[in-house]
């Protein structure tokens, strides 16, 4: 039997890409009057998403803009949707969701493809075929040119 999808995470790394995913995640939690989480993780803790001074950041600093920028996500993306929880954590992308996912019992992840070629897939592996491999509950992908 399908499950309801009382509980949503999605991750974010502030492109386009991903606010396509947390359109989708957002509607799937108000269907639900679910709980949407909203995750970003800082890998990396330097450029243009955190700021445009000079780097490099500290891993403390740049978690606190991630934070700043959720924050404003959520007003300005999400409608101040309240049943929005904001997770701002440091770790791999896809390793982190799968925690948050087994942790919280996530119904559905909501995730975006980013656009690499299928050869720098091959290399690197991506998000969101981690997850589809790995996840404990079913994972929703946008695909980059859906609206």
């Amino acid at each position: 039997m399908p499950r309801e999808f009382k509980t949503i995470l999605c991750g974010t790394d502030f492109t386009e890409r991903s606010h396509k995913a947390l359109e989708y995640a957002l509607r799937f939690a108000k269907l639900g009057d679910g709980v949407l989480i909203v995750a970003h993780f800082v890998h990396v803790p330097s450029g243009d998403v955190y700021t445009h001074e000079a780097w490099p950041r500290t891993f403390d600093e740049a978690k606190a803009r991630a934070g700043e920028m959720l924050t404003q996500l959520h007003a300005t993306r999400l409608g101040g949707y309240p049943k929005t929880e904001l997770v701002v954590e440091i770790g791999a992308p896809a390793e982190m969701l799968l925690q948050i996912a087994k942790a919280r019992q996530v119904d559905v992840i909501v995730t975006a493809t980013h656009g690499r070629s299928e050869l720098a897939d091959l290399i690197m592996g991506s998000t969101a075929e981690k997850l589809i491999r790995h996840a404990p509950c079913p994972v929703f992908v946008v695909r980059q040119g859906v609206g």
